[in-house]
């Protein structure tokens, strides 16, 4: 699982396979995300043309 934080956009895997609350570079907390594989994006964009 890749991780990247919204606020400095730090790219990481976690040790421990859980999401850290805070990014392990800038500290600041509630900004870490899962960074979205290819598929995920042609998932969302498929639907939202559907629309």
């Amino acid at each position: 699982m890749k991780l990247h934080c919204t606020n400095c956009n730090y790219q990481f895997t976690p040790k421990t396979g859980k999401m850290p609350l805070r990014c392990p570079y800038c500290d600041k907390p509630g900004t870490v995300e899962k960074v979205k594989q290819m598929q995920e994006w042609i998932d969302e964009f498929s639907v939202n043309a559907n629309e």
